[in-house]
């Protein structure tokens, strides 16, 4: 047991040390992954490492996945601004005492795009809709009465037009119970992979060869490839307080990035009766998102919202969630999620 705490613990030092040294510089792609999923999670601050279960743990911490006893299903939807929208649906299910087992479904739509060109700028060539995808397998275990392992295998997708891109990437995690107060502890590395870049028929162009013959020729020119938006993520989560009807809990975590700035996250849940919930958090990723007319601090990285819990008997049950999370210039976004426990 201690040899295996030790070992985690090496681990996450070793991998966090080596993201808080990257001078952050150049470009990633596939950043759709960096969109965070789950209304609960979003109105605590995008905090999830550690107090999130079952099939909405896919994304947050597959270490987390394990802690469901039963099959458990997940959907959730973000209207973002721009057109944009992004639909998540995950499920897991415990098989026996081998583990527990999830897939998942991360699908970002970009909208309608007016298609222009050299020739035609006024748009009469049409439309195109750009989308991204993640499909995951997600394996996660109970290894000790404290200590919770996962990890999660992805096939990404991105199409833009006529050019595509496609790679694989990880995630993992472990999550650890203390005992005392609810204080659970987490880590999680997440979209680790090789690069990727696009290719299609986007990159070939018909050239005029300039000799008296006058013929054409059709050149396929290369993209440069790009990094996976990787990150560690550590944190923690505690009861605050509890009675008979109430509870109060907290959740505090860092996020470091490989392609942006690292964030704080700071979540605060009140539960009455474990049935119905309230829940506000801030994260720091937009503290320096200014309103470009007045230059003062604007509210960009509060959130809010709410959720209820309910149980039909103690096989079925049903979750709905809501998440507020105030983005600064691009204004606010509402994020839904519901789940069913079977």
């Amino acid at each position: 047991m201690r040899i295996k705490l030790i070992s985690l613990l090496i681990l996450a030092l070793f991998v966090s040390s080596v993201f808080a040294g990257e001078t952050k510089r150049g470009e990633a792609g596939f950043m759709f992954l960096k969109v965070p999923l789950g209304a609960r999670e979003t109105a605590l601050g995008m905090s999830g490492l550690t107090s999130t279960n079952g099939a909405s743990a896919i994304y947050w911490n597959p270490a987390n996945v394990s802690a469901a006893d039963r099959p458990t299903f997940a959907f959730s939807y973000l209207n973002h601004f721009a057109g944009i929208s992004s639909n998540y649906a995950g499920v897991s299910f415990p098989l026996s005492d081998v583990g527990v087992f999830g897939v998942s479904f991360n699908y970002m739509s970009y909208g309608d795009i007016v298609k222009t060109t050299e020739d035609a700028p006024d748009g009469s060539l049409g439309h195109y809709a750009p989308y991204e995808l993640a499909l995951g397998f997600t394996y996660s275990k109970q290894i000790t009465d404290r200590v919770s392992g996962g990890v999660t295998f992805k096939f990404l997708n991105s199409k833009i037009d006529l050019v595509d891109a496609s790679g694989i990437a990880f995630d993992f995690g472990f999550t650890y119970n203390t005992g005392y107060r609810g204080l659970k502890l987490g880590f999680a590395a997440t979209n680790i992979g090789p690069q990727s870049r696009y290719e299609g028929d986007g990159l070939v162009r018909q050239q005029t060869i300039a000799d008296p013959s006058g013929s054409t020729a059709f050149l396929r020119f290369g993209s440069e490839p790009f990094e996976l938006p990787a990150a560690v993520n550590f944190g923690a989560s505690m009861e605050l307080y509890r009675n008979e009807q109430n509870a109060i809990t907290g959740m505090l975590e860092q996020n470091i990035n490989s392609f942006q700035a690292s964030r704080t996250n700071m979540g605060l849940e009140y539960g009455f009766q474990n049935m119905f919930f309230a829940r506000m958090g801030y994260t720091s990723t937009l503290k320096k998102d200014r309103d470009y007319k007045t230059g003062k601090a604007s509210t960009a990285g509060l959130t809010f919202g709410g959720g209820i819990d309910y149980k039909f008997n103690d096989n079925l049950g049903f979750t709905v969630d809501y998440g507020y999370l105030d983005m600064g210039q691009l204004d606010a976004t509402h994020r839904f999620t519901v789940g069913i426990k079977f």
